[in-house]
């Protein structure tokens, strides 16, 4: 029952549920991880002698509790409200899978890994994008929705797409992985999800960054030519992409000009004016959400804030960005916590890929990574429970992949020993 065969086939079921069912049913893939967090904490119990906890494995498990670490200041100044630990504790539950997965995962099951987070991945895209269809085409709507509120629909297929596309280079199944990668690109866009869309290209020119030296001036215009044509044909021909960057250009330019009102871009800098207030308040802990709605009350009667009753009205003062977000509830501790659960793995999957760019984890998870770093700043992208599961999920199980194909390769003879 609690044998190593039996966990890596449980944990590898969950990982193909989770990655298939992310966006395609109404079900929320944190039950999944769930059942397979009781039979990790049982696995760990009765295998507990064999458990050996590196100094590695200790940094991990800090970084899966950093978010809960960055909530707790709030969490006692509202007089021990749970909402401030909920997702963090969520993250905290990963630790036993994580210990699971570093004593059962090996080689022998790496590719059996790999295979099938390709195929669920690419079948997670498929569904994504023809329950977006339905939902547009068929019933009418403006925008694809899927079973979440259209935002997060929209950035958690482009974590399908970043996913698929990281992929290719290092698969034997390429034109399933592009077609996925197609079909999830589609979907996005029909969420008109800004912040998800916007995130493309600019993950896309981090990487025409990180490789120029080895792109070639000929490959960049290509490549360059290929997006515009993309981007074009994606305006020209899906109309909600056509309504969503008309009114983008035209709040940006309000915005500019010092017009915040009644659009999203200066309902955002009104937010984040906020937050910046909310911080000033407390650098180090930040206010709890009650305060910040009494903050931005009275910044609302003050005539030199830009700050205004529609801003007043907002529950718990969000911000609409992890980061403004974490600035104003949390404070110093918290941004300095963010850093850990957000920033370091994208850090740590750069590094890797810039030391071993023959392990394809490191580049699959920083293009991953990479993607909820860009979400985080237009949305407070971790908020959601099942969405921080998610993404702290797969995280980790993207690092044990790359770990075990680094120690792999570390063991292999090398060609004059064969």
């Amino acid at each position: 029952m609690f044998q190593s065969r039996m966990a890596a086939r449980l944990a590898l079921a969950v990982l193909v549920l989770v990655v298939a069912l992310l966006v395609a049913t109404p079900l929320r893939v944190h039950v999944f991880i769930a059942l397979l967090l009781l039979y990790a904490l049982a696995f760990v119990i009765v295998n507990r002698q064999q458990l050996e906890v590196t100094g590695t494995d200790k940094l991990v498990m800090l970084v899966l509790c950093s978010y809960a670490i960055g909530h707790l200041p709030g969490f006692v100044m509202s007089d021990y409200s749970w909402r401030y630990l909920a997702v963090g504790l969520h993250m905290v539950a990963l630790i036993p899978i994580y210990l699971m997965l570093r004593m059962v995962l090996d080689e022998g099951w790496l590719r059996h890994y790999r295979n099938g987070l390709e195929w669920s991945a690419v079948a997670g895209a498929m569904a994504a994008l023809l329950l977006a269809l339905y939902q547009v085409v068929v019933q009418g709507n403006g925008r694809a929705d899927g079973f979440l509120f259209h935002i997060n629909f929209g950035y958690l297929v482009a974590s399908l797409f970043f996913l698929l596309v990281a992929m290719v280079p290092s698969s034997a199944r390429r034109g399933w992985l592009v077609a996925g990668a197609t079909a999830a690109l589609v979907a996005t866009a029909l969420s008109t999800s800004r912040g998800a869309l916007f995130a493309v290209p600019l993950v896309a020119a981090f990487l025409v960054l990180l490789h120029w030296r080895h792109f070639g001036a000929r490959r960049m215009a290509i490549s360059a030519g290929a997006f515009t044509v993309v981007a074009v044909l994606g305006y020209l021909v899906i109309p909600q992409v056509e309504q969503r960057v008309d009114v983008t250009v035209d709040e940006v330019a309000r915005t500019l000009e010092g017009d915040y009102s009644h659009n999203s871009a200066g309902g955002r800098v009104r937010l984040w004016a906020g937050a910046i207030a909310a911080f000033q308040q407390n650098p180090w802990v930040g206010l709890t959400y009650d305060d910040r709605e009494a903050l931005n009350a009275r910044l609302a009667d003050d005539a030199n804030s830009i700050v205004d009753d529609w801003t007043a009205t907002i529950s718990r003062g969000h911000a609409h960005s992890q980061y403004f977000e974490v600035m104003a509830t949390g404070g110093v501790v918290g941004l300095v916590a963010l850093a850990f659960y957000l920033l370091l793995p994208g850090l740590y999957f750069l590094r890797g890929y810039l030391v071993a760019r023959d392990n394809p984890y490191h580049f699959i998870g920083l293009l991953f990574s990479a993607g909820f770093i860009v979400f985080c700043l237009s949305e407070v992208a971790l908020q959601h429970e099942m969405i921080g599961t998610y993404y702290a999920f797969m995280l980790l199980v993207l690092y044990v992949m790359a770990q075990v194909h680094e120690c792999a390769r570390a063991e292999a003879p090398s060609p004059v020993a064969r």
